[in-house]
């Protein structure tokens, strides 16, 4: 099911239909405005592109440190797994 979600950046509303899950397109248009906002606040002399480029740098940042944590906690899985196989075979 379609839902428009509206958010809204550098006093301008954006609308956007949301075709996944609602919740979760507004946790995400959510944490984008949040970025946008973070970074406009940390410098304010910086163009609306700056503020948008340093929140999407922010974002990605974000995004890559989460992958790495998830490909971490996999490889711990996969070698937890792989001593109880061990540990199974050579008690069993």
């Amino acid at each position: 099911m379609d839902r428009i979600i509206k958010i809204k950046l550098f006093d301008q509303a954006y609308t956007f239909k949301a075709n996944a899950q609602v919740f979760h397109a507004e946790k995400i248009a959510n944490y984008v405005v949040e970025q946008v906002e973070k970074a406009g606040a940390s410098a304010a002399a910086h163009s609306k592109l700056d503020t948008v480029i340093l929140a999407a740098l922010n974002i990605a940042s974000d995004y890559f440190e989460m992958k790495r944590c998830r490909e971490k906690l996999f490889e711990d899985i996969d070698q937890r797994c792989k001593v109880l196989v061990e540990y199974i075979d050579a008690n069993a």
